[in-house]
């Protein structure tokens, strides 16, 4: 019997809403395969999977987790640190995101996406940024290795501080995402391309993806926009071309999961709404993946 491919989703908004167990425990219910483990909140000191007692709470999530039959597809590690002070990029920044590899193993991930240093301009700093950014992936090799985990690099975008408008970043082109995928040149590094950030910067999801092609691209964030907002709101209530998505997605036979990064959608749902606002999202997914057809 051939694989179907899952459908997964973040738990950054129903674990911030409704708790961890809860939380999850909602996502299962609405339908979803597995899950993508946001560990957003490892910027702030006050986190659990900060503090001394990290491991146990980990461990306790599996737990809780394997009781319920419930699987972590992948993760992803956080970024919204201050990069441009040495201090903080270096002493805890960077120790953070490597706890996050930990931690997603633990939880039984085998992908975790990490986002490329983008902090400074990225227009005339293109090939600063892209050794700079070769050193930070070779870096966590070793630590892939010894988790047993890949690491997920994604396409970003980044506002002219100008002219007040997005514009393109670090891997934000689909050929520079590519290269960073065939420099790197290890099995532990693959891209995740996230499908609402190509047209940001002028760049149609369809196109990324045929240019990754299957070796590479083993990973997604799936969302919808407007093309000039980052709205992360789910398939059918932006403007992106489903179909042309879809097609890309079965030409290239990819293989990876059909995972959810469209919590702004369940944003403005009462609490007692959100199991009903994820199964729809459940459903259109569903729907998407019968049109790729995989």
């Amino acid at each position: 019997m051939e694989k179907t491919m899952l459908l997964s989703t973040q738990t950054s908004h129903m674990v911030n809403a409704l708790g961890f167990e809860e939380g999850i425990l909602t996502l299962k219910r609405a339908g979803y395969d597995a899950l993508d483990l946001s560990l957003f909140s490892m910027t702030r000191n006050d986190s659990p999977y900060v503090g001394d007692g990290w491991r146990e709470y980990t461990e306790a999530q599996r737990r809780f987790a394997d009781a319920n039959g419930i699987v972590f597809n992948q993760a992803h590690a956080p970024f919204s640190f201050k990069w441009d002070d040495p201090a903080v990029r270096e002493g805890t920044a960077q120790p953070r995101v490597l706890r996050s590899f930990e931690i997603a193993a633990m939880m039984g991930a085998d992908t975790i996406i990490v986002h490329p240093l983008h902090y400074c301009e990225y227009k005339g700093h293109e090939e600063e940024m892209h050794e700079l950014n070769l050193a930070y992936y070779r870096s966590m090799i070793p630590y892939c290795r010894e988790y047993g985990i890949k690491v997920a690099v994604e396409n970003m975008w980044q506002n002219d501080r100008r002219r007040r408008f997005i514009t393109y970043d670090v891997a934000a082109h689909p050929e520079d995402l590519a290269a960073y995928i065939d420099e790197l040149d290890s099995e532990w590094i693959v891209a995740c391309l996230d499908l609402g950030h190509c047209g940001l910067v002028g760049e149609e999801a369809d196109n990324c993806i045929r240019i990754l092609g299957h070796d590479r691209l083993k990973a997604l964030h799936v969302h919808d926009n407007n093309y000039r907002e980052d709205s992360h709101t789910m398939p059918g209530m932006g403007l992106m071309n489903w179909d042309a998505i879809c097609s890309a997605l079965h030409d290239i036979n990819y293989d990876g999961e059909f995972t959810y990064e469209a919590d702004s959608f369940l944003r403005n749902f009462p609490k007692d709404y959100l199991e009903r606002a994820a199964a729809f999202m459940v459903q259109t997914g569903r729907y998407l993946i019968d049109k790729i057809g995989l």
